[in-house]
C-alpha cells in the first residue's frame, strides 16, 4: 500500500477548475478497484495498491493535459500511510 498527496495547477488558463474536476473524475472509476480519493481544498490524498497509485497518478496527469493545457502536479509519495484499507 502506497499514498499520494497531488496538487495540480493548470497553468495560463482562467479554467483551471474544469481542468482539476475532469482529471479527478478521470481516477474516480478506479475506487472501484479499492483506490481511496480524499479531496482536500489544497491537494487529494490517493491511498491504495502500488499498481493502482500509480494508475491514477498517470491517468490524473494524461486527462489533464488532454486539451493541451499546461499543468504542474506535485505529487508526493509515501509506503508509510497508515492505511488500513
Amino acid at each position: 500500500m502506497i499514498s499520494c498527496q497531488l496538487a495540480l495547477y493548470p497553468l495560463a488558463t482562467k479554467q483551471f477548475e474544469s481542468v482539476i474536476t475532469k482529471a479527478l473524475q478521470a481516477i474516480k472509476p478506479l475506487e472501484s478497484q479499492g483506490l481511496t480519493i480524499e479531496v482536500g481544498s489544497m491537494s487529494t490524498v490517493i491511498k491504495g495498491n502500488d499498481d493502482l497509485v500509480w494508475e491514477a497518478v498517470r491517468t490524473l496527469f494524461e486527462e489533464s493535459i488532454k486539451e493541451g493545457h499546461q499543468i504542474v502536479l506535485n505529487a508526493t509519495l509515501s509506503n508509510e500511510c497508515g492505511c488500513d484499507l
